[in-house]
């Protein structure tokens, strides 16, 4: 049996530019990959991950480009000369196709901003706890 989950990701892919496709499950899976204990949801109208109540990132295919979403833009910065095909907007993240960024630098971006995540969440448990 599928999950609802399942059924928007394989819908919101097969809706997508055929262009795109490929990149849109290569993009949910290293999300999975870095993020493997937060929830995939799409009460948005995009695949995005969240953990422990904190929104992490997510994926949206436009009509030309796709947009990674990110909770914490602090980090961009230091990664837009290592992703120098990509456009940096207030929150997001823009490219045509993965194959004009670094993915590897695209991976480590993500993995920082989850770090950060799990940082701050940590740090809320303790400042609760006291």
């Amino acid at each position: 049996m599928t999950s609802p989950v399942s059924n928007f990701i394989d819908h919101y892919i097969q809706h997508a530019a055929s262009a795109m496709r490929d990149d849109l499950h290569e993009i949910i899976d290293i999300m999975t990959l870095i993020a493997p204990d937060a929830e995939l949801s799409f009460d948005l109208g995009i695949p995005y991950f969240q953990q422990e109540s904190d929104w992490l990132f997510g994926v949206a295919a436009r009509q030309d480009h796709l947009c990674i979403y990110f909770s914490d833009t602090s980090l961009f910065y230091s990664f837009a000369q290592r992703l120098n095909h990509a456009q940096f907007g207030e929150n997001c993240l823009r490219f045509h196709r993965l194959n004009e960024i670094n993915v590897n630098v695209f991976t480590e971006l993500l993995s920082q901003i989850k770090a950060s995540a799990v940082k701050r969440n940590r740090e809320r448990q303790a400042h609760h706890l006291h």
